[in-house]
Parts: structure tokens; C-alpha cells; sequence
């Protein structure tokens, strides 16, 4: 399989890596608690030795932090380490005593004084403080059991194969999608084991941590892989029916695929760590986890029957997950760490999972198809995509959870005012350069004493800085009432382009001078105009993305039909903007949400702006309204499948879980909105696929809006041409954003490499693209045209060409968009002209975007 090979192939990549490090020389003495890791019993003593060893000249004191003296009693609580008499070398050890008050987990550090006279990166020990020791050995032992159980549960599905001599009832689907998440989960495990470099990556961001990855993890994941090939060789030994992997299946495994190798791309240009690469193939497993039984139930409920489904795979595996989630109930209790049982996402999400299918398949087996024999099995059931009709109660628990979101936003807690601000407003100014630009400082509040203010700019070296700051200090002096309020004029006069804070320092310093509002943002460009030319292209994008909406509409309207637009497009793109909706309008416009934001990012602006409010809530009027109009015209004998109501039920549960998280004070409410945000990704990812599969599996494409494409081609390419112009204008690659966010414009990226493929290979299958409205893709065409010419425009007016590459989702959204428009284009007006013509030969004229003309004179049609 080319994505375990990839996998593989990047794993050993990374693992011999940096495997080697440089040794380093200790010059002085250097103190160490031994052991790093303390587990202590309440109401019980337990001890660890601080050991000083090395080169010291003169006495030190050691002291132990006192931050959670409510959880363990330490004796003593400081040190005297007194200088060897003779020779200047020390190599003692004095030991501590811990008395455990309070179950929890902490640090206990210890800080040298004089600082810097010993070396103490060491000084710190990891303390568990517990209820039970007798808790903790039941843990141990449970947590042996469920890693029994669930490597014990790949092996009687093989031997049910063997026994049997056949894999009819065996979802091919569920064993591919498995393959790949033990892949990339034994990746994962072996380079964060093995790998030198990887770990001392992870220990520089977590300098008190642990390897989370233990040799039981890694002997799971070896085993989980080696068993599903086993498995998977299987299937080409015995009968298998007609059964084959599903498009739907393929199609997933090629995303992970690209998320793969995208990251791999961002590690080769220095953009991710290895460390990030590991993350993602982690998320990856996860998300196979969420997904990968759902083939299976669906087999065995088209079939009527579980028969060649090993019932004893199921219970071993609903036996792990509820081991698993009953340890961390346990240790949740013992050490008064609830929160840890969210904070680890995989483990959890792989429990409650399981658990929730294990106990799906135990009713089939043992109460729906409890009398269910050995039958024929179905023609190329893995296969074909199966469609059900059903309540719209999912749709409804959505709904109603985001209302109940909105609704109940926790007010913002007040916070005891200081007698006196330091301000500069704006907090974003554009400096040309050559020219001046005036800001304002203001003082005001109670001041007792004299005060200086200066200015510092950041991400500038000495001599080179963005703007010339006049005047460069400013005294206040206190008045006889002891209260100011007294604003400055400060000028900023450009020197070359570039994105900065500049920021303002009271002298001398105190708690009491709020400075939290003391900056402004300054953009220093090159030109004005390059400027309102960038606007100009922003807002021209954001109207063909905001029309391209109407093309389907209109055509729907003309034909009196949606047969052949696809019902799983249009439910998942529902609930895409609506998720993105809710999270533009709570950051926009509730308070509390913005106050943690810009909490979270002191000197940030709130990124919603009213444009992305607009949008989102215009994309979800224009959604809704095409889907009522799939109740009124004809539409065949299309519904919604059940592979879209599983997904739509898969992001409900996420919407829910992130609710009683919230509920739970283990999130906030910025958090909940980010889930939101990243739903609306993932429907991203796959909402064009059943569209694709529709137009494939009716080889035509009437009934889907070409203007839709040629809209989303001008907007994509508006879009890029709008960086180039601000690239080059601002001449830095420097951003304010979430570390987050680039990764989700990575994967858009990825999704935008792949996404018109589908409707490409069609049109090709088809001979035409009638059904694919040209209308789409010429404003498409125009609008990421457009933006990529802004792109170039603002790249040289600000010389920030860096900032291209620096947005890879928007930039690649335009770039290829453009592409396979120019591939859509040459399909339309030259490969397909004749049979597009034959095809709508006997059809009134469907409407705008969908243009077709006749054969050149001579040509028989």
C-alpha cells in the first residue's frame, strides 16, 4: 500500500535523522534530584536525594519551592551547600523527606542562590502524590489486561479465516483503514522510542517531561501492524466474493496520503519540526479511529448477518476500551486529575470509540442477526455506496447544541483596575515609506512620581529599524492632584517596508502602570496605491466567492430538477458553514469570546472581521435555499447516503463532547468554537467527493453548476494575487496568526491539490461536460487569475515575497484552482465541443454558466 510505504519511508527517514548528539562539557558544579520521579502516599513519607557534584568555590543555599505546599510537606524546605575545604570539588548527597497532604501532580523545583553559581536545569523532581497505594497496583494490573485484551483481539478474525477459508463478511474497507492507522501509530511510537533527535526535540519543548512513548506501545503497534498484514494477506488466499476496497475508502486513504506527504514537505522546507510530523501522523490514527468500524456495521447490516465478523475480536476490544476507561477513572481519583482523562485525546477517543462500536456489533450478533446462517455473499458489497433514509434528529442535536452554545456564554470575569494606563492609539497604523504617520500616546490615572517612556520596535536589529520614532523619549511628570491625563503626539517615519509592533516602556517600572494596551501595530509599505489595489482585488474575490452560490441556484431553477446534484455535497456543505458561521459570529460579536481570545494573544486583533460574517451567513442562506429547492423540483431517486449521515453523526458527536467539555470547565468557550472551526475543515476535506462519485456514476455532469466552479476558480486566484501584492509591499513574512491555523491552511492546501480531480476524470470518462457549468469556471479562471496577479503586485510593492508561500492554503487555493481551470476550459471548448452539443441536442437551454456550442460547420453530429 503506497501510504504505508510512504509512512515507512518517512519514518526511517526521520529515525536515523539526527540519531547522533553532541556531547557537552559541564564546567562547574551541577545539582540533580535523584529520583526525578516521586510518587508519595497521603499521610505517608517518602524520600529523594539532592546530589551536588562538581567544582565550587563558595557556599550556596538551596531552596524548594513552596508553590504547592498544600499537596506535600518538605523537610527541609532549604539547603546549605558548603564549599569543600580542601581541593574545590564536590561530590555529596543530602537527602529530602516528602509528607504527601493532598492527592495531585506537580514540579517541585529547587532554585540555587547565588544564581548561576551551580548549574540546576536538573533541579526538579516530578512528584505524584496519591490516595492508595493499593489503587495504583490495580491500575498497573489493568492496564496489563486491556493491553492483553487488545492484543489478543487481532487473532481470532484470523483464525476464523483460517477455519473458514474465507473472508466473505470481513469488510475490506475496515481492514485497509486499520492498516494505515497502525502504520502511521507504529511510526509514531518507533521514531518517539527510538530516535535520539525526535526525543531531545521533545524534551527541549517539555523540559520537565517524560518520553510519553513506553515499550509496551511499541510492541502494541509492531503487533497491531504485523497482524492486519497478516489479515490482509488472508484476503488474497481465501474466498473473497467480489468484495474490494470502496472508492470512499480509497478516497480517504489519499487524503491521509497528501496530509502525509504535505507534512513531510514542511519538514523538508524547515516549516515543521519532525516532532510536528509525528503529531500529525498521531491525529491521523485518531481520525482513523473515528471512522474505520463504520464499513464494517454498514456490511453487516446490508447483509443481514455477521457471520465471517469474529464476535470474540469484539469482545476482547470492548474489553480493552472499558479497562482502559475505567483506569483512568481510577487514576483520575487517586491522584485528583480529572482533566487528564480529556487531556489525552487518542487514549480516550480510542476507548470511548470502541467501546460505542463494540457494543453495536455485540447487538447485531447477538439480537438483530442472531439467526443469521452462512449465505452468498453480496455482489461488490465493500463497494457500492449504500443510501438510507432516516430521522432528522442528528441534524436537530447539531442545531440545538449550537444554539445552546450561543445562548449560554459565560459572562467575563472583572479584574481590579490599576491607577494608572499607558495607551497608543490607533492600535494599527500604515506608514508609507518616505513619509510620516502620527500616533498617540496617552497617560492617565493616578501618578505619583516622575515617569519616562520609550520605544521599542520588535523584530529589528540595531540600525535597522522600520520607522524613525519622534520624539524618541517622553517624561510625565506628576501634577499636584496626583492625577494625569496627559496625550503626545508621536511621529513614525518610514524607512523600509515591514510588520512590526511597536511598543511603548514605562521607567521606572511598576505594577502599577497598566502598559497592557501600550503598542500599535505598524505596517510600513512601499506604496498607497499598491494598497487600494489590493483592497480592490480582497473585495472582488470575496464577491465571486459570495455568487458562485447563485449559478446552481439559477440552474436548478431552469431545468425544474436537482437530478444530478449530489444530496451529500449539499447536507455536508450545510453543515460546514453553518459550523463556520457560528464560529464567525460568537468571535465577532460575543464579548466574553473575544476577551479570551485577545487573552490569549495580548497584542492580537480579533481575526472575524464583518466581511467574514457576511459570508459565512450568506453561504448558509444560499445552502439552505438550494436544499429546499430539492423538496419542490425533481430529483429523482436521490437521498442522502448513509456514509454522509454517519460523518454528519461523527462531527455531532464532536459538537456534544466539546459541549459537556465546556460544561465541565476542561474547555472554554474559544475552544469549543475551534472544534467548530475544525469541522468545518474536515467537511472541507470531503464534501466535493459525492459529488464527483455522482457525475462518475452517472457520467454527466448536468445538473451541476459550472459557474459554481468558474466563481470559486476568480476567487481562488483573486485571492493569491492579493498576497503577492501585500508580499511585496509589507516585506515580511511575520504574522500575528495561531500556529494552528497554518496547519489547517496546510491541509486546505492538500485538499485543494486533490479536489477537482474527481470532476477532471469524469469529464474525461464522460466525453463531456455537460452537467459542469463553464459559466463556473471562467469567473473561477478569472477570479484566481486575479488574485495572483494582486499577489505579484503586493510582493514587489512591499517586498515581502516571503509571505507568498507564508499562507500555503490561500496561496495554493488560487494557484491550483487556476490550473484545473485551464484543464477545464481545453475539456469544454476543445477536446468535448461535439459531444456536449450531442448530449444537450434535445434539452431547452439550461441557464447561465452553462453555455454550450454548436459543432463547427460540416461536423455531423
Amino acid at each position: 500500500m503506497a501510504i504505508v510505504i510512504s509512512a515507512t519511508v518517512l519514518w526511517l527517514t526521520l529515525l536515523f535523522a539526527g540519531s547522533s548528539s553532541n556531547a557537552q562539557t559541564t564546567i562547574g558544579a551541577t545539582v540533580v534530584l535523584d529520583p526525578q520521579d516521586v510518587t508519595v502516599i497521603v499521610g505517608e513519607r517518602s524520600e529523594f536525594f539532592v546530589k551536588v557534584r562538581g567544582a565550587l568555590t563558595q557556599a550556596a543555599r538551596l531552596n524548594f519551592s513552596t508553590e504547592h505546599a498544600d499537596l506535600v510537606e518538605v523537610s527541609p524546605t532549604s539547603l546549605s551547600i558548603e564549599a569543600p575545604s580542601v581541593g574545590n570539588y564536590i561530590d555529596r548527597s543530602y537527602e529530602i523527606t516528602l509528607f504527601g497532604v493532598t492527592p495531585g501532580q506537580f514540579d517541585l523545583t529547587a532554585a540555587i542562590l547565588p544564581t548561576g553559581l551551580i548549574d540546576d536545569a536538573a533541579a526538579f523532581i516530578r512528584v505524584t502524590v496519591a490516595n492508595s497505594q493499593t489503587i495504583i497496583v490495580v491500575s498497573s494490573v489493568i492496564g496489563w489486561i486491556y493491553f492483553a485484551a487488545w492484543t489478543v483481539s487481532f487473532w481470532p478474525q484470523m483464525i476464523i479465516n483460517y477455519r473458514r477459508q474465507s473472508v466473505v463478511g470481513l469488510s475490506f474497507d475496515f481492514l485497509t483503514l486499520n492498516l494505515v492507522g497502525h502504520t502511521v501509530y507504529a511510526a509514531f511510537n518507533l521514531a518517539l522510542f527510538w530516535s535520539g533527535y525526535i526525543e531531545q526535540e521533545y524534551l527541549d519543548r517539555n523540559p520537565r517531561g517524560l518520553n510519553p512513548v513506553l515499550a509496551n506501545d511499541v510492541a502494541f503497534s509492531i503487533h497491531a501492524t504485523i497482524a492486519t498484514l497478516l489479515t490482509v494477506a488472508q484476503c488474497f488466499i481465501y474466498e473473497r466474493g467480489e468484495q474490494k476496497v470502496s472508492r470512499i475508502a480509497w478516497g480517504i486513504i489519499c487524503i491521509f496520503g497528501i496530509v502525509i506527504v504535505t507534512a513531510g514537505i514542511l519538514v523538508g522546507t524547515e516549516t515543521f519540526h519532525w516532532l510536528d510530523f509525528l503529531y500529525v501522523l498521531s491525529y491521523i490514527k485518531l481520525s482513523v479511529t473515528l471512522i474505520k468500524y463504520v464499513p464494517q456495521a454498514v456490511l453487516n447490516f446490508r447483509r443481514k448477518s455477521t457471520v465471517g465478523w469474529s464476535i470474540e475480536n469484539v469482545l476482547l476490544d470492548f474489553t480493552g476500551g472499558m479497562l482502559s476507561m475505567l483506569q483512568m477513572l481510577l487514576n483520575g481519583y487517586n491522584y485528583d486529575d480529572w482533566a487528564s482523562i480529556f487531556g489525552d485525546p487518542t487514549k480516550f477517543g480510542l476507548g470511548l470509540f470502541s467501546v460505542l462500536f463494540d457494543i453495536l456489533f455485540i447487538v447485531q450478533h447477538y439480537v438483530l442477526y442472531r439467526n443469521a446462517k452462512e449465505t452468498k455473499p453480496l455482489q461488490d458489497e465493500s463497494s457500492t455506496t449504500t443510501t438510507t433514509t432516516g430521522s432528522n434528529g442528528g441534524s436537530k442535536d447539531i442545531s440545538w447544541t449550537i444554539g445552546l452554545v450561543l445562548v449560554a456564554s459565560t459572562l467575563a470575569q472583572t479584574t481590579p483596575t490599576k491607577p494608572v494606563h499607558l495607551q497608543i492609539g490607533p492600535q494599527d497604523a500604515t506608514v508609507i515609506v518616505g513619509k510620516a504617520q502620527n500616533v498617540t500616546l496617552r497617560l492617565h490615572g493616578t501618578l505619583a512620581e516622575h515617569v519616562t517612556v520609550n520605544f521599542t520596535q520588535t523584530n529589528v536589529t540595531i540600525g535597522n529599524e522600520y520607522v524613525k520614532v519622534t520624539p524618541p523619549l517622553i517624561d510625565f511628570d506628576p501634577l499636584p492632584s496626583n492625577v494625569i491625563d496627559r496625550s503626545v503626539r508621536v511621529s513614525l517615519y518610514g524607512l523600509h517596508a515591514g510588520i512590526f509592533d511597536l511598543l511603548a516602556h514605562a521607567y521606572p517600572s511598576s505594577d502599577l502602570i497598566d502598559q497592557s494596551q501600550a503598542f500599535v501595530r505598524v505596517t510600513v509599505a512601499k506604496s498607497w496605491t499598491l494598497i487600494t489595489l489590493s483592497s480592490t482585488i480582497g473585495w472582488a474575490y470575496f464577491l465571486a466567492w459570495t455568487w458562485s452560490f447563485w449559478p446552481q441556484i439559477w440552474e436548478n431553477r431552469t431545468r425544474a430538477s436537482v437530478v444530478g446534484l449530489s444530496f451529500d455535497y449539499l447536507a455536508l456543505n450545510l453543515l460546514g458553514h453553518t459550523m463556520y458561521a457560528a464560529f464567525n459570529c460568537a468571535l465577532f460579536w460575543n464579548g466574553s469570546i473575544q476577551e479570551e481570545y485577545l487573552r490569549r494573544n495580548p497584542r492580537g486583533l480579533i481575526p472575524v472581521l464583518a466581511n467574514d460574517v457576511a459570508f459565512s451567513l450568506h453561504a448558509v442562506f444560499a445552502t439552505a435555499l438550494i436544499i429546499v429547492q430539492c423538496c419542490f423540483y425533481e430529483r429523482g431517486q436521490q437521498k442522502v447516503s448513509y456514509t454522509a449521515r454517519a460523518l454528519m453523526t461523527v462531527f455531532g458527536l464532536v459538537v456534544l463532547i466539546s459541549s459537556v467539555l465546556v460544561a465541565t470547565g476542561t474547555y472554554r468557550w474559544l475552544d469549543f468554537f475551534y472544534n467548530l472551526s475544525f469541522i468545518k475543515l474536515a467537511v472541507t476535506l470531503v464534501k466535493y467527493i459525492p459529488q464527483a462519485v455522482l457525475n462518475y456514476r452517472r457520467k454527466s455532469t448536468v445538473g451541476w453548476s459550472i459557474g459554481n466552479v468558474l466563481l470559486d476558480f476568480t476567487g481562488g486566484s483573486f485571492s493569491m494575487l492579493q498576497m503577492l501584492v501585500n508580499g511585496y509591499n509589507y516585506a515580511t513574512g511575520t504574522y500575528r496568526w495561531l500556529d494552528f491555523f497554518y496547519n489547517l491552511s496546510f491541509i486546505k492546501l492538500a485538499v485543494t491539490l486533490v479536489k477537482y480531480i474527481p470532476q477532471a476524470v469524469l469529464n474525461y470518462r464522460r466525453k463531456s461536460t455537460v452537467g459542469w457549468s463553464i459559466g463556473n469556471v471562467l469567473l473561477d479562471f478569472t477570479g484566481g487569475s486575479f488574485s495572483m496577479l494582486q499577489m505579484l503586485v503586493n510582493g514587489y510593492n512591499y517586498d515581502d515575497w516571503d509571505s507568498i508561500f507564508g499562507d500555503g492554503a490561500k496561496f495554493g487555493l488560487g494557484f491550483f484552482s487556476v490550473l484545473f481551470d485551464v484543464l477545464f476550459i481545453v475539456q469544454h471548448y476543445i477536446l468535448y465541443r461535439n459531444s456536449n452539443y450531442i448530449e444537450l441536442r434535445g434539452e431547452n437551454y439550461p441557464g447561465p454558466g452553462s453555455v454550450t456550442t454548436a459543432p463547427r460547420p460540416g461536423v455531423q453530429p
